[in-house]
């Protein structure tokens, strides 16, 4: 057994011993199996041979009493000892040799089962080749399912011959199958079709062929432009406890022609008055197409909107979206009521200058008004308000009181458009977009009215292709939405 210290060849055997606990008589008992040490026999051709009473390890000692190898048996010391003796090596190179050696026979044995699977392939081949040599049966060829996606043709199908598949083209392009012979094939397909010819080859160089037409629907959807929804609540904005809206919007009229989306735009614009322009709900009147006739409009205006209103503190909002109409010198303008009829303007409607007029007589702080409207005589749908009245009559620039703000959707002789794609008009999506924050260029925080203006007459001009240019009077540097 080991007292202390590793056992390392090359070791004398005085340092071996004194590492080891030996047993009582070593000289006498070789052995020492029963007192469980270890023990010598000296006289084995010269060599000492020294083991553990435990039997786990066997020394071998040369005739300079130096260790020159370890073994697990005495059996194996004595052939290690008889070999050494009969050759010109030592112990040690021959130890080392036999593990070579057995490196050495397992590459044999891998060698020896490589060339058996080689033998094998080899076998297998020549069999291969007289079954090709013999084959005179063309491979199969099966189309499974085919159909079209849009613009992409699917082919399944299946692939197989008596011998080998070779490969597998379609229009002379080789194309992948599996093990089993199966293929899914994907073909871009033009509108009116396309052919596909698959052809199949075995190792033999026999072939069999197969056609198919996909055919290709012609789109029937048509290129539209998307605008996005329009959302009041994407940005949030300070609120003005000092502000009221009367919001307006007459789609139906009881004399005259419809305004597409009117009421769609003043039903939206009531969100904005509250989201983005910051005024409490308590303080906006809605008037939406009956209840925005004479009657109605005026008491929306003269009762509600100037009885609302604190001298100097109070901050004005009105939108309209509906039918206005100029007089036929074009020096008036008119914001035409549910009710009102075009024939007879004078009596029917409400003109411009005296809404102005009332709503400045109890001097607020600041009035905004947003028209989208226009007094040319044509509706947004193209049809004339008046039959036999001159086409687009020029409109006099009115004057607006101190501390107004007036955004208009077109110019006197022009079109307020609809924007069909939004159902909206033109200008009223473009003024709620531009709330929502598209007019804040600068990244400031908030928007003027000369910024709105701006942001709304480039978009107008270019949906409308120039024909429709909004409009801005009075203070252009108000500051209408504040975001947080």
């Amino acid at each position: 057994m080991i007292r202390e210290g590793d056992i390392r060849l090359g070791m004398s055997v005085e340092d071996f011993e004194s590492k080891m606990f030996w047993g009582a008589d070593v000289n006498n008992d070789p052995g020492m199996e029963s007192h469980g040490g270890s023990g010598y026999d000296r006289f084995f051709q010269d060599y000492r041979i020294v083991y553990g009473g435990d039997r786990e390890k066997v020394f071998i000692f040369d005739d300079k009493s130096i260790l020159v190898a370890i073994t697990e048996s005495i059996e194996e010391a004595k052939k290690l000892i008889l070999i050494a003796r009969a050759t010109p090596s030592n112990i040690q190179k021959f130890q080392s040799d036999r593990a070579l050696k057995q490196e050495f026979d397992r590459k044999v044995e891998r060698v020896k089962m490589l060339e058996e699977r080689l033998t094998a392939m080899e076998e297998k081949n020549r069999v291969k080749k007289r079954l090709i040599a013999t084959d005179t049966k063309a491979p199969s060829l099966k189309i499974i399912r085919e159909f079209s996606q849009d613009a992409i043709g699917i082919i399944e199908g299946q692939v197989a011959d008596d011998v080998e598949v070779a490969e597998l083209k379609v229009n002379g392009r080789v194309i992948s199958f599996n093990d089993s012979g199966h293929f899914l094939h994907k073909e871009y397909i033009p509108t009116g079709g396309k052919i596909l010819n698959f052809e199949v080859i075995d190792s033999a160089g026999l072939n069999s062929t197969a056609k198919v037409k996909l055919d290709r629907e012609a789109s029937k959807s048509e290129a539209s432009i998307l605008f996005d929804e329009l959302n009041p609540t994407a940005r949030k904005t300070q609120t003005n406890t000092n502000a009221i809206a009367l919001v307006v919007g007459i789609s139906e009229y009881l004399e005259t022609s419809v305004a597409e989306f009117a009421t769609r735009d003043a039903q939206l614009f009531y969100d904005f008055a509250r989201f983005k322009l910051g005024i409490p709900k308590e303080g906006i009147q809605v008037l939406l197409n009956e209840k925005a006739n004479e009657v109605g409009f005026l008491l929306g205006i003269n009762r509600w909107l100037k009885r609302s209103v604190r001298a100097g503190t109070t901050d004005v909002y009105i939108f309209f979206a509906g039918h206005g109409l100029a007089s036929d010198d074009g020096d008036k303008t008119y914001l035409i009521p549910y009710d009102g009829a075009p024939d007879f303007l004078e009596r029917t409607a409400i003109s411009r200058d005296e809404i102005f007029s009332e709503i400045a007589s109890v001097k607020p702080k600041s009035v905004t008004i947003f028209l989208d409207t226009c007094y040319s005589g044509e509706t947004r749908g193209g049809s004339r308000l008046v039959a036999g009245r001159p086409l687009r009559i020029k409109v006099s620039e009115e004057p607006v009181p101190p501390n107004f703000t007036v955004l208009t959707a077109a110019g006197g002789d022009q079109i307020a458009r609809p924007l069909e794609e939004a159902r909206h008009g033109l200008f009223s999506y473009f003024l709620m977009k531009g709330m929502e924050g598209g007019a804040d260029i600068n990244n400031d925080n908030q928007i003027t009215a000369k910024e709105l203006h701006a942001f709304v007459k480039q978009n107008v001009i270019q949906q409308s292709g120039g024909s429709q240019v909004p409009e801005l009077q009075g203070d252009t540097e108000r500051v209408l939405v504040q975001f947080d």
